[in-house]
C-alpha cells in the first residue's frame, strides 16, 4: 500500500496542480474546513459507491481526519485497481491554508 508523510504531501502539493484529493470526512467535518480542491466523497459513500467516483487512470490521494479512516479506505481501494495514496495524518497534520466555513 502506498503512503505519503504530511511533509511529502505538502510539498507535492506545492509543486504539482494536476491530482485528486479525496476526503472522506463527513460532509458537515468537511464543510467546516477542507484543503483547497479537495472532493468530499465521506467514507461510508465510497465503500458502495467507489465506481460511480474514481477512474483507475487517475491517482488519488485519500485524506480523513487524522489518518486511520484513509489508511483503511486505502487499503480497500488498492485491492480493487486503483492507484490510492494515503495521506499519513490526515488534515491534522496538513501545513497548509484551508478553506473553512467562516472564512
Amino acid at each position: 500500500m502506498n503512503e505519503i508523510s504530511p511533509i511529502k504531501f505538502f510539498k507535492y502539493y506545492q509543486k504539482n496542480l494536476n491530482f485528486k484529493i479525496i476526503d472522506i470526512r463527513d460532509s458537515r467535518d468537511f464543510e467546516q474546513y477542507h484543503i483547497i480542491d479537495a472532493i468530499n466523497i465521506p467514507y461510508y459513500i465510497l465503500r458502495e459507491k467507489y465506481h460511480l467516483f474514481l477512474n483507475k487512470k487517475y491517482t488519488y490521494f485519500i485524506m480523513c481526519k487524522n489518518g486511520n479512516n484513509s489508511y483503511q479506505a486505502t487499503r480497500f481501494l488498492s485491492r480493487l485497481g486503483y492507484n490510492v495514496i494515503n495521506v499519513i495524518g490526515g488534515i491534522d497534520h496538513w501545513m497548509g491554508s484551508v478553506i473553512t466555513k467562516y472564512a
